[in-house]
């Protein structure tokens, strides 16, 4: 391996009177060339893996924003149906002995009558109005 070596070194040699240091420069020139020609290569590659990476996340928000409504109207409208059709102990809500009211409040609510009606009309009225805005919030995006 050696003799190959040094023969293709005196042929090199015998062509011109050139340094090590020229020599070392070429050498140098040529690495750097391969090296660069490398780095570009790995650069675009680094560029179309960012275009695809930038595609899809700009594509999952979309698919959020799309779906960010219609996740607000179930979510609603299930605790609405949860809520409404459930018991206060069922929905881990105690009423302390504090908001009970006295007799005497209970007796000034009585002598309305048909007032849990009056009181369960208002009730819906304003739910529906809510669900009324939400509903025209939801048309105008």
């Amino acid at each position: 391996m050696w003799g190959y070596l040094s023969e293709f070194w005196n042929a090199i040699v015998s062509v011109g009177d050139y340094s090590v240091a020229w020599f070392q420069s070429v050498g140098n020139a040529v690495a750097g060339a391969i090296g660069g020609l490398f780095e570009d290569l790995t650069h675009h590659f680094y560029d179309i893996f960012y275009i695809i990476r930038w595609f899809l996340s700009n594509l999952g928000d979309m698919f959020v924003i799309a779906f960010t409504p219609l996740i607000w109207v179930f979510n609603f409208i299930r605790g609405f149906f949860v809520s409404a059709t459930s018991s206060l102990e069922e929905l881990g809500i105690l009423i302390p002995e504090m908001t009970i009211l006295s007799p005497n409040v209970l007796a000034f609510f009585d002598a309305f009558p048909y007032f849990s009606l009056l009181l369960s009309g208002i009730a819906g009225a304003l739910g529906l109005l809510v669900l009324l805005f939400i509903v025209k919030k939801i048309i105008h995006i």
